[in-house]
């Protein structure tokens, strides 16, 4: 009887022990779906810019047939792009003498040199984008719940603000491609092309310009495209950088030199910061000389506004246009400055914490060495 009673007792312990499991492996499946969800819905808009202008790099599995469209597209990116650049490039030498007209065809294309050198980049570092891509999914879906909090309080303004320049830019190029044609057609002004260019016949009479009109507007879409995809994607991916250097700090603060797993934890936290460190390298790969270019032709660009806008002061729907160009050219500086910055203030405070004396008594000699950045 007593045997009976303790083997009772103990399949009930075990059927208690296999449902807590059950119950705390359907809870990690929950998370882990909610996770899911909550990074696709924050992605998808830089996704969704960045598959416009064929950024976004192919999953590791893709089909022939995605390659061969990959592939056409790009092509087809090239040839519009160049196109626009060319075409703009003889409306800068055909208005030589018209400053007002000279200021307008080289800002937009200045504009598409740009967009030309970032679709020339990123076709190049498909390799590194599509680790980048991985490696932030990974890291905000199979990370631990307190990780998940730092990743959140250092990355959601990122993606809100990706966001709203994805919509700010759709706007204004959307403005830049009705204003003319309503100009034409409703106020009888001259004909001229949304994004400017000199085509070498006479652009002027149906169905020539109509014809033209369009193809403009696709190279200023596209043109607008790399804009918003190349820099929300640079934004978020080095906020994302800045956040991995956050974690690891926190995670460095909370190690205890009394607990038996510290050995364990100081090889987490090297393996962790090595990873930070490829991570960065390859975002400096692929932004590295994008960086310089944004910096030069945008100053160029927020000085070509300026002046078109002080010189379009009688004209509103000009001066509305080029004033919407102007802020969204001064919130790409930002947003290149911003996430720059706290990718190296994330560096240097997690360097002061490895440096700090309570950190260093837990951490050998050679593990504090490999744990400083630079």
């Amino acid at each position: 009887m007593d045997f009976r009673l303790f083997r009772n007792r103990k399949k009930s312990r075990v059927a208690i022990a296999s449902s807590s499991h059950i119950d705390n492996g359907s809870e990690d499946m929950e998370h882990q779906i909610y996770a899911d969800k909550e990074y696709d819905e924050l992605i998808k808009p830089i996704m969704i810019a960045a598959k416009f202008v064929s950024f976004w790099p192919l999953k590791r599995d893709h089909s022939t047939s995605a390659e061969v469209f990959k592939t056409c597209h790009v092509l087809w990116f090239f040839f519009v792009l160049i196109s626009m650049c060319i075409s703009v490039t003889a409306d800068i030498v055909n208005n030589f003498n018209d400053l007002d007209e000279l200021t307008a065809c080289a800002l937009t294309g200045s504009a598409l040199y740009l967009a030309t050198l970032r679709l020339i980049i990123y076709t190049a570092s498909q390799k590194d984008m599509l680790y980048v891509v991985e490696i932030m999914r990974k890291d905000w879906t199979c990370s631990s719940y307190e990780d998940r909090v730092v990743l959140k309080e250092k990355c959601l303004f990122a993606f809100r603000l990706a966001k709203c320049f994805i919509i700010m830019v759709v706007v204004t190029v959307t403005t830049f491609s009705c204003i003319p044609i309503l100009e034409a057609y409703v106020f009888g002004r001259e004909k001229i092309f949304p994004f400017r260019g000199y085509f070498f016949v006479n652009q002027s009479v149906t169905p020539v310009y109509e014809c033209i009109y369009v193809f403009n507007v696709m190279g200023g879409f596209f043109g607008g495209g790399t804009i918003v995809g190349a820099t929300s994607f640079n934004f978020v991916a080095i906020t994302h950088g800045s956040a991995k250097f956050a974690v690891l700090r926190k995670r460095l603060e909370a190690m205890n030199s009394n607990d038996p797993n510290a050995d364990r934890a100081m090889a987490n936290c090297i393996k962790d910061h090595q990873n930070a460190i490829i991570f960065a390298d390859a975002l400096e790969r692929i932004i590295n000389i994008l960086a310089l270019g944004q910096f030069v032709i945008s100053t160029g660009l927020v000085c070509f506004a300026g002046f078109q806008i002080t010189s379009m002061m009688k004209n509103k729907a000009r001066l509305m246009k080029y004033s919407m160009f102007l802020n969204s050219a001064i919130l790409e500086l930002f947003m290149f400055s911003f996430s720059g910055h706290a990718l190296i203030d994330e560096a240097k405070r997690q360097n002061d914490t490895v440096s700090s004396t309570e950190v260093v008594t837990k951490l050998t000699r050679s593990f504090t060495r490999s744990l400083l950045v630079g």
